[in-house]
């Protein structure tokens, strides 16, 4: 797992090195965001199971 964690981030800055019009504030940028999006997909998975579940935690 980790190794292909390290082999989307090599490819990724690999494709953001290649364009001129992308300087590192817009990699950056970019990279929060995509993380953003992870997290919060994660929270909505994470909500959708404990609603599932029917627990006493359930929102």
């Amino acid at each position: 797992m980790s190794t292909l964690l390290i082999l989307v981030f090599l490819s990724f800055c690999h494709i953001v090195s290649a364009s001129h019009g992308f300087d590192f504030g817009d990699a950056l940028a970019l990279m929060i965001g995509m993380a953003v999006g992870i997290v919060g997909i994660c929270a909505c998975l994470g909500c959708y199971a404990r609603r599932r579940a029917g627990g006493l935690d359930a929102m």
